[in-house]
Protein backbone atom coordinates (compact mmCIF):
# COMPACT_ATOMS: atom_id res chain seq x y z
CA UNK A 1 0.00 0.00 0.00
CA UNK A 2 1.45 3.36 -1.06
CA UNK A 3 2.17 5.83 1.76
CA UNK A 4 -0.06 8.87 2.00
CA UNK A 5 1.34 11.70 -0.09
CA UNK A 6 1.62 15.01 1.71
CA UNK A 7 0.13 18.17 0.31
CA UNK A 8 2.16 20.77 -1.54
CA UNK A 9 1.59 23.19 1.36
CA UNK A 10 2.95 20.66 3.87
CA UNK A 11 5.99 20.07 1.69
CA UNK A 12 6.61 23.81 1.38
CA UNK A 13 6.29 24.27 5.13
CA UNK A 14 8.57 21.35 5.87
CA UNK A 15 11.14 22.72 3.42
CA UNK A 16 11.00 26.18 5.01
CA UNK A 17 11.52 24.64 8.45
CA UNK A 18 14.35 22.44 7.21
CA UNK A 19 16.25 25.20 5.46
CA UNK A 20 15.71 27.75 8.23
CA UNK A 21 16.36 25.53 11.25
CA UNK A 22 19.28 23.51 9.92
CA UNK A 23 21.66 26.52 9.57
CA UNK A 24 20.62 27.85 12.99
CA UNK A 25 21.17 24.49 14.64
CA UNK A 26 24.48 23.98 12.81
CA UNK A 27 25.73 27.44 13.80
CA UNK A 28 24.72 26.87 17.44
CA UNK A 29 26.49 23.51 17.59
CA UNK A 30 29.60 24.89 15.87
CA UNK A 31 29.64 27.94 18.16
CA UNK A 32 29.41 25.76 21.28
CA UNK A 33 32.11 23.46 19.90
CA UNK A 34 34.42 26.39 19.13
CA UNK A 35 33.77 27.88 22.57
CA UNK A 36 34.52 24.60 24.36
CA UNK A 37 37.65 24.03 22.28
CA UNK A 38 38.86 27.61 22.79
CA UNK A 39 38.15 27.50 26.50
CA UNK A 40 39.97 24.18 26.86
CA UNK A 41 42.95 25.41 24.86
CA UNK A 42 43.05 28.72 26.73
CA UNK A 43 42.92 26.94 30.12
CA UNK A 44 45.71 24.59 29.08
CA UNK A 45 47.90 27.36 27.65
CA UNK A 46 47.50 29.69 30.66
CA UNK A 47 48.13 26.82 33.08
CA UNK A 48 51.24 25.78 31.18
CA UNK A 49 52.51 29.36 30.97
CA UNK A 50 52.07 29.88 34.73
CA UNK A 51 53.80 26.58 35.36
CA UNK A 52 56.70 27.66 33.18
CA UNK A 53 56.98 31.00 35.02
CA UNK A 54 56.99 29.30 38.43
CA UNK A 55 59.52 26.72 37.22
CA UNK A 56 61.76 29.41 35.79
CA UNK A 57 61.70 31.51 38.98
CA UNK A 58 62.31 28.51 41.25
CA UNK A 59 65.09 27.32 38.95
CA UNK A 60 66.66 30.79 39.03
CA UNK A 61 66.41 30.89 42.83
CA UNK A 62 67.95 27.44 43.17
CA UNK A 63 70.63 28.61 40.74
CA UNK A 64 71.51 31.37 43.22
CA UNK A 65 71.96 28.76 45.93
CA UNK A 66 74.02 26.57 43.60
CA UNK A 67 76.28 29.56 42.90
CA UNK A 68 76.58 30.18 46.63
CA UNK A 69 77.78 26.58 47.11
CA UNK A 70 80.45 27.07 44.45
CA UNK A 71 81.71 30.30 46.00
CA UNK A 72 81.88 28.80 49.49
CA UNK A 73 83.64 25.68 48.22
CA UNK A 74 86.35 27.84 46.64
CA UNK A 75 86.89 29.65 49.94
CA UNK A 76 87.06 26.41 51.94
CA UNK A 77 89.35 24.57 49.49
CA UNK A 78 91.75 27.53 49.37
CA UNK A 79 92.67 26.97 53.07
CA UNK A 80 95.52 24.64 53.94
CA UNK A 81 94.83 24.51 57.68
CA UNK A 82 92.76 21.87 59.37
CA UNK A 83 89.02 21.98 59.24
CA UNK A 84 88.79 23.29 62.81
CA UNK A 85 91.48 25.90 62.24
CA UNK A 86 89.94 27.05 58.98
CA UNK A 87 86.64 27.94 60.60
CA UNK A 88 88.05 28.83 64.04
CA UNK A 89 86.15 26.14 65.85
CA UNK A 90 87.11 25.85 69.56
CA UNK A 91 89.30 28.95 69.63
CA UNK A 92 88.50 31.72 72.15
CA UNK A 93 89.93 35.15 72.95
CA UNK A 94 91.39 35.80 76.46
CA UNK A 95 88.13 37.52 77.41
CA UNK A 96 86.18 34.37 76.51
CA UNK A 97 84.74 35.61 73.18
CA UNK A 98 85.09 33.62 69.97
CA UNK A 99 88.06 34.27 67.77
CA UNK A 100 87.19 36.34 64.73
CA UNK A 101 87.95 34.09 61.76
CA UNK A 102 88.33 35.57 58.26
CA UNK A 103 87.04 32.39 56.58
CA UNK A 104 83.79 32.54 58.53
CA UNK A 105 83.47 36.20 57.61
CA UNK A 106 83.89 35.32 53.94
CA UNK A 107 81.19 32.65 54.21
CA UNK A 108 78.79 35.12 55.80
CA UNK A 109 79.61 37.66 53.11
CA UNK A 110 78.91 35.13 50.33
CA UNK A 111 75.65 34.10 52.01
CA UNK A 112 74.38 37.66 52.29
CA UNK A 113 75.54 38.67 48.81
CA UNK A 114 73.74 35.71 47.23
CA UNK A 115 70.53 35.76 49.27
CA UNK A 116 70.29 39.41 50.30
CA UNK A 117 67.58 40.15 47.67
CA UNK A 118 65.45 37.24 48.88
CA UNK A 119 63.00 37.35 51.75
CA UNK A 120 65.12 35.04 53.91
CA UNK A 121 68.80 34.17 53.85
CA UNK A 122 68.08 30.63 55.00
CA UNK A 123 70.35 28.50 57.17
CA UNK A 124 73.74 27.53 55.76
CA UNK A 125 75.54 24.74 57.65
CA UNK A 126 78.98 23.23 57.17
CA UNK A 127 79.78 19.94 58.87
CA UNK A 128 82.93 17.95 59.35
CA UNK A 129 83.20 14.34 58.18
CA UNK A 130 82.39 13.39 61.79
CA UNK A 131 79.06 15.30 61.61
CA UNK A 132 80.40 18.14 63.79
CA UNK A 133 78.88 21.53 63.06
CA UNK A 134 81.68 23.81 61.84
CA UNK A 135 79.49 26.65 60.56
CA UNK A 136 75.80 27.51 61.04
CA UNK A 137 74.43 30.83 59.80
CA UNK A 138 71.42 30.83 62.14
CA UNK A 139 70.10 28.78 65.03
CA UNK A 140 71.42 25.28 65.35
CA UNK A 141 71.68 22.26 63.13
CA UNK A 142 68.89 19.67 63.34
CA UNK A 143 69.61 16.39 65.11
CA UNK A 144 69.37 14.27 61.96
CA UNK A 145 72.50 16.05 60.71
CA UNK A 146 74.66 15.59 63.79
CA UNK A 147 73.61 12.32 65.40
CA UNK A 148 75.46 9.16 64.43
CA UNK A 149 72.36 7.02 63.90
CA UNK A 150 71.36 9.20 60.92
CA UNK A 151 74.71 8.82 59.19
CA UNK A 152 73.71 6.04 56.82
CA UNK A 153 70.37 7.43 55.68
CA UNK A 154 68.56 10.73 55.21
CA UNK A 155 70.39 13.95 54.49
CA UNK A 156 73.88 12.88 55.50
CA UNK A 157 73.54 9.69 53.49
CA UNK A 158 72.77 11.77 50.39
CA UNK A 159 75.87 13.92 51.06
CA UNK A 160 78.15 10.90 51.21
CA UNK A 161 76.70 9.44 48.01
CA UNK A 162 76.85 12.67 45.98
CA UNK A 163 80.53 13.60 46.04
CA UNK A 164 81.23 17.12 44.80
CA UNK A 165 77.66 17.47 43.45
CA UNK A 166 74.85 19.70 44.65
CA UNK A 167 71.63 17.74 45.09
CA UNK A 168 68.27 18.41 46.65
CA UNK A 169 66.55 16.30 49.26
CA UNK A 170 63.21 16.71 50.96
CA UNK A 171 63.31 15.62 54.57
CA UNK A 172 60.73 16.15 57.29
CA UNK A 173 58.92 18.73 55.14
CA UNK A 174 62.10 20.78 54.67
CA UNK A 175 63.98 21.23 51.42
CA UNK A 176 67.74 20.91 51.67
CA UNK A 177 70.48 21.53 49.15
CA UNK A 178 73.51 19.42 50.03
CA UNK A 179 77.01 18.89 48.72
CA UNK A 180 79.92 16.82 49.97
CA UNK A 181 83.39 18.26 49.31
CA UNK A 182 85.83 15.44 48.72
CA UNK A 183 89.61 15.33 48.22
CA UNK A 184 91.37 12.08 47.35
CA UNK A 185 88.08 10.23 47.84
CA UNK A 186 87.83 11.51 51.41
CA UNK A 187 85.19 13.97 52.64
CA UNK A 188 86.55 17.23 53.92
CA UNK A 189 83.34 19.21 54.33
CA UNK A 190 79.59 18.56 54.20
CA UNK A 191 77.65 21.65 53.04
CA UNK A 192 73.92 21.75 53.88
CA UNK A 193 71.59 24.62 53.05
CA UNK A 194 68.06 24.76 54.43
CA UNK A 195 66.02 26.47 51.71
CA UNK A 196 63.62 29.08 53.22
CA UNK A 197 60.11 27.90 52.47
CA UNK A 198 58.72 31.43 52.33
CA UNK A 199 60.99 32.20 49.36
CA UNK A 200 59.43 29.38 47.28
CA UNK A 201 55.95 30.20 48.61
CA UNK A 202 56.30 33.84 47.50
CA UNK A 203 57.12 32.68 43.97
CA UNK A 204 53.98 30.53 43.84
CA UNK A 205 51.79 33.26 45.36
CA UNK A 206 52.88 35.75 42.69
CA UNK A 207 51.15 33.60 40.04
CA UNK A 208 47.96 33.20 42.11
CA UNK A 209 47.81 29.58 41.07
CA UNK A 210 47.01 26.27 42.74
CA UNK A 211 50.42 24.65 42.97
CA UNK A 212 52.10 21.59 44.46
CA UNK A 213 55.87 21.09 44.61
CA UNK A 214 57.24 17.60 45.19
CA UNK A 215 60.54 15.80 45.00
CA UNK A 216 61.22 13.17 42.36
CA UNK A 217 59.43 10.54 44.45
CA UNK A 218 56.19 12.49 44.88
CA UNK A 219 56.75 13.67 48.47
CA UNK A 220 55.10 17.06 48.89
CA UNK A 221 57.21 20.06 49.80
CA UNK A 222 54.69 22.84 49.18
CA UNK A 223 50.93 22.54 48.67
CA UNK A 224 48.30 25.31 48.55
CA UNK A 225 45.64 22.96 47.23
CA UNK A 226 43.96 20.94 50.00
CA UNK A 227 42.80 17.42 49.30
CA UNK A 228 45.53 16.57 46.79
CA UNK A 229 47.87 14.72 49.20
CA UNK A 230 47.39 11.20 50.52
CA UNK A 231 47.71 10.06 54.11
CA UNK A 232 51.49 9.60 53.73
CA UNK A 233 52.18 13.11 52.50
CA UNK A 234 52.61 12.21 48.83
CA UNK A 235 50.69 13.65 45.90
CA UNK A 236 47.68 11.57 44.82
CA UNK A 237 48.18 9.16 41.94
CA UNK A 238 45.42 10.87 39.93
CA UNK A 239 47.59 13.99 39.62
CA UNK A 240 50.79 12.07 38.85
CA UNK A 241 50.45 12.56 35.10
CA UNK A 242 51.80 14.79 32.37
CA UNK A 243 48.72 16.91 31.77
CA UNK A 244 44.94 16.61 31.69
CA UNK A 245 41.83 16.63 33.86
CA UNK A 246 41.90 15.24 37.40
CA UNK A 247 39.08 14.90 39.92
CA UNK A 248 39.64 15.78 43.58
CA UNK A 249 36.78 15.49 46.07
CA UNK A 250 34.29 15.55 43.23
CA UNK A 251 35.81 18.68 41.67
CA UNK A 252 37.63 18.80 38.35
CA UNK A 253 40.97 20.48 37.77
CA UNK A 254 43.18 20.85 34.75
CA UNK A 255 46.78 19.98 35.70
CA UNK A 256 50.18 20.43 34.14
CA UNK A 257 53.57 19.50 35.61
CA UNK A 258 57.22 19.99 34.83
CA UNK A 259 60.27 18.30 36.37
CA UNK A 260 63.25 20.51 37.12
CA UNK A 261 66.78 19.27 36.64
CA UNK A 262 67.43 20.18 40.28
CA UNK A 263 65.16 17.40 41.52
CA UNK A 264 61.80 19.13 42.03
CA UNK A 265 58.52 18.64 40.18
CA UNK A 266 56.14 21.60 39.83
CA UNK A 267 52.40 20.84 39.46
CA UNK A 268 49.95 23.63 38.60
CA UNK A 269 46.16 23.30 38.61
CA UNK A 270 43.26 25.25 37.07
CA UNK A 271 39.82 25.04 38.68
CA UNK A 272 37.43 24.21 35.82
CA UNK A 273 34.30 23.77 37.94
CA UNK A 274 33.19 27.39 37.64
CA UNK A 275 34.02 27.39 33.96
CA UNK A 276 31.92 24.27 33.46
CA UNK A 277 29.01 25.93 35.20
CA UNK A 278 29.44 28.94 32.93
CA UNK A 279 29.45 26.65 29.88
CA UNK A 280 26.25 24.98 31.07
CA UNK A 281 24.61 28.39 31.55
CA UNK A 282 25.64 29.45 28.04
CA UNK A 283 24.35 26.17 26.57
CA UNK A 284 21.09 26.64 28.48
CA UNK A 285 20.68 30.17 27.11
CA UNK A 286 21.37 28.92 23.57
CA UNK A 287 18.85 26.11 24.06
CA UNK A 288 16.18 28.59 25.21
CA UNK A 289 16.90 30.87 22.25
CA UNK A 290 16.81 27.91 19.88
CA UNK A 291 13.46 26.78 21.31
CA UNK A 292 12.11 30.29 20.78
CA UNK A 293 13.38 30.28 17.20
CA UNK A 294 11.70 26.89 16.62
CA UNK A 295 8.34 28.19 17.88
CA UNK A 296 8.59 31.35 15.79
CA UNK A 297 9.66 29.34 12.73
CA UNK A 298 6.71 26.95 13.05
CA UNK A 299 4.31 29.88 13.27
CA UNK A 300 5.80 31.91 10.43
CA UNK A 301 6.23 28.91 8.10
CA UNK A 302 2.59 27.96 8.59
CA UNK A 303 1.52 31.44 7.49
CA UNK A 304 4.09 31.67 4.69
CA UNK A 305 3.34 28.22 3.23
CA UNK A 306 -0.36 29.08 3.17
CA UNK A 307 0.34 32.28 1.25
CA UNK A 308 2.84 30.78 -1.18
CA UNK A 309 0.68 27.76 -2.01
CA UNK A 310 -2.57 29.66 -2.43
CA UNK A 311 -2.20 29.70 -6.21
CA UNK A 312 -1.40 25.97 -6.33
CA UNK A 313 -4.61 25.22 -4.40
CA UNK A 314 -6.54 27.44 -6.78
CA UNK A 315 -5.08 25.56 -9.75
CA UNK A 316 -5.88 22.23 -8.10
CA UNK A 317 -9.48 23.27 -7.49
CA UNK A 318 -9.85 24.44 -11.07
CA UNK A 319 -8.56 21.16 -12.52
CA UNK A 320 -10.77 19.14 -10.20
CA UNK A 321 -13.74 21.17 -11.43
CA UNK A 322 -12.75 20.42 -15.04
CA UNK A 323 -12.55 16.71 -14.19
CA UNK A 324 -16.11 16.96 -12.92
CA UNK A 325 -17.19 18.49 -16.23
CA UNK A 326 -17.35 22.16 -15.22
CA UNK A 327 -15.76 24.13 -18.08
CA UNK A 328 -16.85 27.55 -16.81
CA UNK A 329 -14.03 27.91 -14.24
CA UNK A 330 -11.15 30.32 -14.84
CA UNK A 331 -7.85 31.19 -13.20
CA UNK A 332 -6.72 34.75 -12.41
CA UNK A 333 -3.31 34.76 -10.71
CA UNK A 334 -0.69 37.50 -10.53
CA UNK A 335 1.54 36.32 -7.67
CA UNK A 336 4.37 35.38 -10.05
CA UNK A 337 5.10 35.34 -13.75
CA UNK A 338 5.15 31.53 -13.91
CA UNK A 339 1.76 31.07 -12.24
CA UNK A 340 0.32 33.88 -14.35
CA UNK A 341 1.46 32.01 -17.47
CA UNK A 342 -0.13 28.77 -16.24
CA UNK A 343 -3.38 30.59 -15.44
CA UNK A 344 -3.56 32.24 -18.84
CA UNK A 345 -2.74 28.99 -20.64
CA UNK A 346 -5.32 27.14 -18.55
CA UNK A 347 -7.99 29.66 -19.47
CA UNK A 348 -7.05 29.43 -23.15
CA UNK A 349 -7.11 25.64 -22.91
CA UNK A 350 -10.65 25.66 -21.51
CA UNK A 351 -11.79 28.07 -24.21
CA UNK A 352 -10.27 25.76 -26.79
CA UNK A 353 -11.89 22.69 -25.24
CA UNK A 354 -15.29 24.35 -25.13
CA UNK A 355 -14.90 25.40 -28.74
CA UNK A 356 -13.94 21.87 -29.71
CA UNK A 357 -16.93 20.43 -27.90
CA UNK A 358 -19.24 22.82 -29.70
CA UNK A 359 -17.68 21.96 -33.02
CA UNK A 360 -17.97 18.25 -32.30
CA UNK A 361 -21.67 18.68 -31.59
CA UNK A 362 -22.17 20.41 -34.94
CA UNK A 363 -20.24 17.65 -36.75
CA UNK A 364 -22.14 14.77 -35.20
CA UNK A 365 -22.91 13.37 -38.67
CA UNK A 366 -19.21 12.69 -39.13
CA UNK A 367 -19.04 9.84 -36.61
CA UNK A 368 -15.37 8.95 -36.86
CA UNK A 369 -14.16 12.54 -36.70
CA UNK A 370 -16.59 13.27 -33.87
CA UNK A 371 -15.32 10.30 -31.83
CA UNK A 372 -11.72 11.39 -32.33
CA UNK A 373 -12.47 14.87 -30.99
CA UNK A 374 -14.39 13.45 -28.06
CA UNK A 375 -11.43 11.25 -27.08
CA UNK A 376 -9.11 14.24 -27.31
CA UNK A 377 -11.33 16.33 -25.06
CA UNK A 378 -11.24 13.52 -22.47
CA UNK A 379 -7.52 13.00 -22.82
CA UNK A 380 -6.19 16.56 -22.59
CA UNK A 381 -7.60 17.51 -19.13
CA UNK A 382 -6.54 14.15 -17.74
CA UNK A 383 -2.99 14.55 -19.02
CA UNK A 384 -2.67 18.15 -17.81
CA UNK A 385 -4.12 17.32 -14.40
CA UNK A 386 -1.57 14.51 -13.91
CA UNK A 387 1.28 16.77 -15.02
CA UNK A 388 0.33 19.48 -12.53
CA UNK A 389 -0.14 16.76 -9.92
CA UNK A 390 3.54 15.90 -10.39
CA UNK A 391 4.47 19.47 -9.46
CA UNK A 392 2.06 19.60 -6.50
CA UNK A 393 3.39 16.44 -4.96
CA UNK A 394 7.09 17.16 -5.20
CA UNK A 395 8.75 15.54 -2.18
CA UNK A 396 11.74 17.90 -2.19
CA UNK A 397 11.36 21.52 -3.24
CA UNK A 398 14.17 23.19 -5.11
CA UNK A 399 13.75 26.66 -6.60
CA UNK A 400 15.60 25.96 -9.85
CA UNK A 401 13.98 22.56 -10.32
CA UNK A 402 10.48 23.94 -9.65
CA UNK A 403 11.05 26.73 -12.16
CA UNK A 404 12.19 24.20 -14.76
CA UNK A 405 9.08 22.05 -14.13
CA UNK A 406 6.74 25.03 -14.47
CA UNK A 407 8.40 26.11 -17.71
CA UNK A 408 8.15 22.54 -19.03
CA UNK A 409 4.45 22.41 -18.11
CA UNK A 410 3.89 25.77 -19.76
CA UNK A 411 5.52 24.45 -22.94
CA UNK A 412 3.27 21.40 -22.92
CA UNK A 413 0.16 23.54 -22.43
CA UNK A 414 1.10 25.78 -25.33
CA UNK A 415 1.75 22.75 -27.50
CA UNK A 416 -1.60 21.15 -26.66
CA UNK A 417 -3.79 24.24 -27.12
CA UNK A 418 -2.00 26.39 -29.68
CA UNK A 419 -1.08 23.63 -32.12
CA UNK A 420 -4.31 23.37 -34.13
CA UNK A 421 -3.09 20.59 -36.39
CA UNK A 422 -4.35 17.09 -35.70
CA UNK A 423 -1.09 15.62 -36.92
CA UNK A 424 2.46 16.74 -36.29
CA UNK A 425 5.87 15.42 -37.28
CA UNK A 426 7.66 12.89 -35.09
CA UNK A 427 10.43 15.41 -34.51
CA UNK A 428 7.97 18.04 -33.25
CA UNK A 429 6.22 15.62 -30.92
CA UNK A 430 9.52 14.35 -29.53
CA UNK A 431 10.68 17.91 -28.84
CA UNK A 432 7.65 18.62 -26.68
CA UNK A 433 7.82 15.12 -25.19
CA UNK A 434 11.16 16.20 -23.72
CA UNK A 435 9.28 18.70 -21.52
CA UNK A 436 7.34 15.83 -19.96
CA UNK A 437 10.55 13.82 -19.48
CA UNK A 438 12.12 16.83 -17.75
CA UNK A 439 9.24 16.87 -15.27
CA UNK A 440 9.59 13.13 -14.60
CA UNK A 441 13.37 13.40 -14.20
CA UNK A 442 13.08 16.20 -11.62
CA UNK A 443 10.27 14.51 -9.74
CA UNK A 444 11.84 11.07 -9.41
CA UNK A 445 15.53 12.08 -9.72
CA UNK A 446 17.71 8.95 -9.70
CA UNK A 447 14.70 6.68 -9.32
CA UNK A 448 13.71 7.28 -12.96
CA UNK A 449 15.84 6.69 -16.03
CA UNK A 450 14.88 6.79 -19.67
CA UNK A 451 16.43 6.07 -23.05
CA UNK A 452 15.21 7.31 -26.44
CA UNK A 453 16.23 5.51 -29.61
CA UNK A 454 14.20 6.99 -32.47
CA UNK A 455 15.53 6.56 -35.98
CA UNK A 456 16.13 9.92 -37.69
CA UNK A 457 14.60 8.61 -40.95
CA UNK A 458 11.09 8.91 -39.40
CA UNK A 459 11.54 12.43 -38.00
CA UNK A 460 9.51 13.95 -40.89
CA UNK A 461 6.71 11.37 -40.65
CA UNK A 462 3.45 12.71 -39.27
CA UNK A 463 1.66 11.15 -36.31
CA UNK A 464 -1.32 12.18 -34.14
CA UNK A 465 -0.41 14.98 -31.76
CA UNK A 466 0.44 13.87 -28.18
CA UNK A 467 0.22 10.17 -29.07
CA UNK A 468 3.56 9.09 -27.52
CA UNK A 469 3.41 10.92 -24.18
CA UNK A 470 0.55 8.79 -22.74
CA UNK A 471 2.70 5.68 -23.24
CA UNK A 472 5.37 7.08 -20.93
CA UNK A 473 2.75 8.37 -18.52
CA UNK A 474 1.17 4.92 -18.31
CA UNK A 475 4.58 3.27 -17.75
CA UNK A 476 5.36 5.64 -14.85
CA UNK A 477 1.88 5.39 -13.34
CA UNK A 478 1.83 1.60 -13.14
CA UNK A 479 5.49 0.69 -13.47
CA UNK A 480 6.74 1.96 -10.13
CA UNK A 481 4.21 0.18 -7.89
CA UNK A 482 6.46 -1.13 -5.07
CA UNK A 483 9.65 -0.77 -7.11
CA UNK A 484 12.14 1.84 -6.01
CA UNK A 485 13.52 2.49 -9.52
CA UNK A 486 12.11 2.48 -13.02
CA UNK A 487 13.79 2.50 -16.43
CA UNK A 488 11.84 3.23 -19.60
CA UNK A 489 13.10 2.80 -23.18
CA UNK A 490 11.35 4.39 -26.14
CA UNK A 491 12.26 3.06 -29.58
CA UNK A 492 10.95 4.33 -32.92
CA UNK A 493 11.59 2.99 -36.43
CA UNK A 494 9.92 2.34 -39.78
CA UNK A 495 8.84 -1.10 -40.91
CA UNK A 496 7.98 -1.05 -44.59
CA UNK A 497 4.88 1.19 -44.80
CA UNK A 498 4.49 1.46 -41.02
CA UNK A 499 5.92 3.62 -38.26
CA UNK A 500 6.39 1.65 -35.04
CA UNK A 501 6.98 2.97 -31.52
CA UNK A 502 7.83 0.59 -28.67
CA UNK A 503 7.66 1.77 -25.06
CA UNK A 504 9.25 -0.81 -22.75
CA UNK A 505 9.77 -0.59 -18.99
CA UNK A 506 11.28 -2.83 -16.29
CA UNK A 507 8.53 -2.05 -13.79
CA UNK A 508 6.02 -4.08 -11.83
CA UNK A 509 4.31 -5.63 -14.85
CA UNK A 510 0.66 -6.69 -15.13
CA UNK A 511 -1.13 -9.67 -13.68
CA UNK A 512 -2.07 -12.24 -16.35
CA UNK A 513 -5.80 -11.87 -15.68
CA UNK A 514 -5.71 -8.08 -15.91
CA UNK A 515 -3.54 -8.25 -19.06
CA UNK A 516 -6.11 -10.42 -20.81
CA UNK A 517 -8.90 -8.03 -19.78
CA UNK A 518 -7.01 -5.02 -21.17
CA UNK A 519 -6.26 -6.80 -24.44
CA UNK A 520 -9.92 -7.76 -24.77
CA UNK A 521 -11.08 -4.19 -24.10
CA UNK A 522 -8.87 -2.73 -26.82
CA UNK A 523 -10.49 -4.97 -29.43
CA UNK A 524 -14.01 -3.64 -28.66
CA UNK A 525 -15.82 -0.54 -29.85
CA UNK A 526 -16.66 0.56 -26.30
CA UNK A 527 -14.67 0.55 -23.09
CA UNK A 528 -16.61 -1.15 -20.29
CA UNK A 529 -13.69 -1.07 -17.81
CA UNK A 530 -11.96 1.61 -15.77
CA UNK A 531 -8.65 1.75 -17.71
CA UNK A 532 -9.09 4.58 -20.26
CA UNK A 533 -5.55 5.54 -21.27
CA UNK A 534 -4.45 2.79 -23.66
CA UNK A 535 -8.03 2.20 -24.89
CA UNK A 536 -8.39 5.87 -25.87
CA UNK A 537 -5.06 5.84 -27.72
CA UNK A 538 -5.99 2.66 -29.58
CA UNK A 539 -9.49 3.91 -30.41
CA UNK A 540 -8.21 7.26 -31.60
CA UNK A 541 -5.69 5.62 -33.96
CA UNK A 542 -8.23 3.20 -35.40
CA UNK A 543 -10.78 5.96 -35.97
CA UNK A 544 -8.16 8.04 -37.78
CA UNK A 545 -6.33 5.34 -39.75
CA UNK A 546 -8.35 2.13 -39.65
CA UNK A 547 -8.32 -1.25 -37.94
CA UNK A 548 -4.89 -2.23 -39.25
CA UNK A 549 -3.21 0.14 -36.78
CA UNK A 550 -3.36 0.65 -33.04
CA UNK A 551 -1.86 -0.36 -29.68
CA UNK A 552 -0.55 -3.81 -28.76
CA UNK A 553 0.15 -4.68 -25.13
CA UNK A 554 2.37 -7.37 -23.64
CA UNK A 555 3.50 -7.76 -20.01
CA UNK A 556 4.76 -10.19 -17.39
CA UNK A 557 4.25 -9.70 -13.68
CA UNK A 558 7.48 -8.57 -12.01
CA UNK A 559 9.40 -8.19 -15.29
CA UNK A 560 7.91 -5.12 -16.92
CA UNK A 561 5.53 -4.06 -19.67
CA UNK A 562 5.92 -3.44 -23.42
CA UNK A 563 3.48 -1.29 -25.41
CA UNK A 564 3.80 -1.30 -29.25
CA UNK A 565 2.25 1.54 -31.21
CA UNK A 566 1.72 0.93 -34.95
CA UNK A 567 0.90 3.86 -37.29
CA UNK A 568 0.86 4.34 -41.07
CA UNK A 569 3.97 5.89 -42.58
CA UNK A 570 2.91 9.35 -43.71
CA UNK A 571 5.35 12.03 -44.69
CA UNK A 572 5.00 15.71 -43.94
CA UNK A 573 3.31 17.66 -46.75
CA UNK A 574 6.42 19.80 -47.14
CA UNK A 575 8.48 16.67 -47.81
CA UNK A 576 9.02 15.87 -51.52
CA UNK A 577 9.79 12.20 -50.92
CA UNK A 578 7.54 9.50 -49.40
Amino acid sequence: MNPKIKSFQDNIRRTFILFSMTPVFAVAVIAIGIFLYTWNRYTAIVNRQDNQVICQKIDDTLGIYYGMFSDMQMVLMAQEDSVETTLGVGYLNPDGSKVTNPVRNQLYQILYERTGDLEDTGNMMILSPKQEVLFCSKGSAPAYLTQREYRNWGVFYRIQNSPNEVSSILYDGTLYLVKGIFADHEMKYAMVYQVPKQVITAIVNQQNRYCIITDRNGWIYLNNMPGMSDEFGQIQDSAWQETGLVTVDGKKYFTYNHRLMKGLTIFTFSDVNRSQKLVLVIIGIIAVLFAGIVLITFWTTARSSEVYTRDVKEIESAFEAVQQGDFDVSLHMDSSQEFQTIGNDFNEMLEGLKAQIEENKELAEHAAFSQVKQLESQFNPHFLFNTLDNIRFMAKIDADAADKMILSLSGLLRYSIREVREEVTVKEDLEYLQNYLNILQIRFNKRFAYEMDVSPDIYDCVIPKLIIQPLLENAVKYGFDENKKLSVKLKGYQNKDQVVFICEDDGAGIEEELLQELQRQMTGDENTGTHLGLYNINRRIQLMYGQDYGVYLDSEKGRGTMVRLVLPKKRNESCTEC
